[in-house]
């Protein structure tokens, strides 16, 4: 597993009882899109690694560019839009 992933979920799962105990009840209507994001989060990660394995760092590092740099517009345009 992925060192960043791997310090994520023990990060999570320090604060996951302070959530549950400030946000439980919110939390348990929101049970279903908690478990697809917790499965789609291991899930990138478990098909992710092979492929980050196979590109080579300046391409990971454009590829990440431009998705942030598209994601940021796509954000600004919505924000502006109202």
């Amino acid at each position: 597993m992925a060192t960043a992933t791997a310090v994520a979920l023990i990060v999570d799962g320090v604060r996951m009882p302070i959530y549950v105990a400030t946000q439980g009840e919110a939390m348990a209507g929101a049970w279903l899109g908690i478990l697809i994001a917790t499965a789609g989060v291991l899930l990138g990660t478990l098909l992710g690694l092979p492929l980050l394995r196979r590109i080579s760092e300046p391409a990971f590092r454009i590829s990440l560019s431009v998705a942030i740099t598209a994601l940021g517009i796509y954000m600004s345009v919505r924000a502006l839009r109202g």
